[in-house]
C-alpha cells in the first residue's frame, strides 16, 4: 500500500502510520458521524484536544494515540471503514 496515490508514507519513520492523503477529511467524517464536538471526541478518545486540532491540520497520529483514535473509530458505526477505507472519500475531494 505504501505506493498507492494518496497514502501519507513514513516508511523510514518508526512508529508512524499509513493514513489515507485525506486523512483531515476523513476525521471530519468520523466527526459528523458521532455528533460530537471536537472536544467531546478528544475527551473520548483520551487525547488532549490540541492534538485532534493537529490531525485536522494534516499531521498522522502515531503510537497510543493511534491506538486511541482507531479504537474509537471501531465504536463508531461504520467509523473504521470512514477513516482508513482506501475508497477515496467524498469530502476530500
Amino acid at each position: 500500500m505504501s505506493n498507492e496515490p494518496g497514502w501519507q508514507t513514513s516508511i523510514s519513520t518508526p512508529g508512524v502510520a499509513l493514513m489515507p492523503g485525506d486523512f483531515p477529511a476523513r476525521l471530519v467524517e468520523l466527526k459528523e458521524k458521532t455528533g460530537m464536538s471536537w472536544e467531546q471526541m478528544a475527551t473520548a478518545m483520551g487525547v488532549d484536544s490540541r492534538q485532534v486540532h493537529r490531525w485536522r491540520r494534516g499531521t498522522v497520529p502515531n503510537g497510543p494515540a493511534m491506538l486511541a483514535l482507531v479504537r474509537f473509530a471501531a465504536c463508531v458505526p461504520g467509523g473504521l471503514a470512514t477513516l482508513i477505507d482506501e475508497a477515496p472519500s467524498p469530502l476530500g475531494g
